[in-house]
């Protein structure tokens, strides 16, 4: 289940006590998420403005392992109304709203709102939210349509960072005070009184705890793997990414052992001695057109391991696919893993101990993590060093910063990865 500000925990659990409860959704967890066959996923809230929104892709691939995933109030919502076809069950006014075209914008369910360990509360207020109200008091004849028109161009108008039931009426022209007055009172009530993602939430929940989850059937149409999709994949196996940054960051030979397998992966070959891979490497090249456009020499005898290490610092971007598996499990067999994993245990244990003291990862300087690597290296130019080490560019030694506490505190010696 990921909520936010749509239900807060404790309601959850007062209508599925066995719920488990996370906060609201975004890019990467269904990816890492264990769920399988026979379990069922609620989105309700999701993250978009602060993180990467959830992708339709790792919805689908979730429905493929045969979970049942419902959506309603707001994220959840959105995606249920665009995933239909592909197996995705939604619920509610404003699922509904999204599926029939009457509402279009993403912004009609976006709000700001207080981090998770403070309970995700609201501090403005969906459109949609807005929308749904001012019809019921027109239908009630509590307010007249003119005047609902009005406050509804005013919440339009703001953004969804400050759209606020105050701003609203401040902004608003022409509204009688019967009409401000009446919107005040209603919105000062508890929010499943006027708020429809919280009735949304509370109706699909209090359904699913009459549903039995044996009952559950996923029916989910086609979708075909992408390269972004097996790269998520790829990237959500933690551990593997964590010991590949580590042997980058600390295997003084690193880039022998990233050069070598690199080459292996370009040619298919299991071979070691490395003049032969160059050789194949370089031969792949050549029948697929692309020497020309590394070297205007032929590549022969001197210039084949410098034809070579282009090919090797270009893979990543050539290929499309990570290699991290490949590379990770490189380093698994390398003679100095073990203490290559002694490395990563004391930097994570150093981590949490300067968080605890006020020092928390945010505070790294880049700069001075640049200048680390530059003298840890024994080297003059960042950026080549990093191809070697098989970081593709400045962002991605983003990967380093949980090392840079220890590297820079710790300073540890230099460590060979590929003879102890």
């Amino acid at each position: 289940m990921y909520t936010g500000p749509s239900l807060d925990a404790r309601a959850v659990h007062a209508l599925l006590p066995e719920a488990v409860v996370h906060p609201p959704i975004r890019h990467g967890d269904l990816t890492t998420s264990p769920v399988g066959v026979g379990d069922r996923v609620v989105v309700l809230d999701g993250q978009f403005f602060q993180s990467a929104s959830v992708r339709h892709k790792e919805i689908c691939e979730v429905i493929a392992r045969g979970v049942v995933v419902h959506g309603a109030a707001s994220m959840g919502a959105l995606r249920a109304a665009e995933l239909g076809p592909y197996g995705m069950t939604g619920s509610g006014i404003v699922y509904r709203l999204y599926a029939s075209g009457l509402i279009e914008r993403d912004d009609e369910v976006a709000l700001v709102h207080t981090e998770p360990d403070t309970g995700s509360r609201s501090l403005t207020v969906a459109l949609v939210s807005v929308r749904v109200a001012l019809r019921r008091l027109v239908r009630r004849r509590a307010i007249d349509p003119y005047d609902e028109s009005r406050l509804l161009v005013a919440a339009e108008q703001l953004p969804f960072t400050a759209r606020t039931w105050r701003g609203i009426l401040l902004q608003a022209q022409g509204i009688s005070r019967q009409t401000a007055d009446t919107v005040r009172d209603l919105v000062e009530g508890p929010a499943e009184t006027w708020d429809v993602k919280t009735q949304d939430a509370r109706s699909l929940l209090a359904r699913l705890a009459l549903q039995p989850e044996t009952s559950a059937r996923s029916s989910a149409a086609s979708v075909p793997t992408t390269v972004h999709m097996e790269n998520w994949r790829r990237s959500a196996d933690t551990e593997s990414a964590t010991l590949l940054t580590a042997a980058q960051l600390y295997g003084d030979d690193y880039p022998e052992l990233h050069y070598r397998t690199v080459l292996q992966l370009l040619t298919g070959k299991r071979e070691d001695d490395l003049d032969r891979l160059e050789r194949y490497a370089v031969d792949l090249a050549r029948q697929r057109g692309l020497l020309p456009n590394i070297t205007p020499e032929p590549a022969e005898e001197g210039n084949q391991h410098a034809v070579a290490r282009v090919l090797v610092r270009s893979y990543r971007w050539s290929c499309g696919l990570t290699p991290l598996p490949a590379l990770a499990d490189a380093v698994r067999t390398a003679p100095g893993v073990a203490r290559l994993c002694e490395l990563i245990t004391e930097a994570e244990q150093l981590t949490t101990e300067l968080a605890a003291r006020g020092y928390p990862l945010q505070r790294v300087s880049r700069a001075a993590l640049h200048r680390h690597c530059l003298r840890r290296w024994n080297a003059t130019a960042l950026v080549p060093t990093l191809y070697d080490r098989g970081f593709t560019d400045l962002d991605d030694l983003d990967r380093a910063v949980p090392f840079a506490p220890h590297l820079v505190l710790a300073d540890p010696p230099g460590l060979r990865l590929l003879n102890r």
